[in-house]
């Protein structure tokens, strides 16, 4: 028998995994909906969209986003954040960086919890 606060608080599903690593990438790169909105030829709205989890981000969508990142895809599906950011090569996130004038050292690798 389930208790009714367990039916309420129901497990991270991996939609939420998604979204999470996504977030800690944008922190540690500095990038925006905007930025990655390009990448995928993607509307600021329909990224955030994608982000607040009122539409499902496709398979081919987070390919592109881990070669953007030149990461493995399946990464971005890990309950890891750790894992993911571990993945990003320094070189690519400083290259990520200067594009928007920011040292490669601004940010640590590990985003600090809200």
């Amino acid at each position: 028998m389930h208790r009714v606060e367990d039916a309420l608080h129901e497990p991270p599903m991996v939609e939420d995994w998604v979204r999470d690593n996504i977030k800690a990438v944008l922190a540690v790169t500095d990038e925006t909906f905007t930025d990655i909105g390009t990448v995928l030829d993607l509307s600021v709205a329909v990224v955030g969209r994608r982000q607040r989890g009122v539409t499902p981000w496709s398979v081919a969508e987070l390919g592109r986003l881990a070669g953007h990142w030149r990461i493995e895809a399946f990464l971005l599906f890990s309950r890891r954040t750790a894992d993911v950011l571990a993945a990003l090569p320094p070189t690519r996130i400083a290259q990520l960086r200067a594009v928007k004038g920011l040292s490669a050292t601004t940010r640590s690798k590990t985003p600090v919890a809200a």
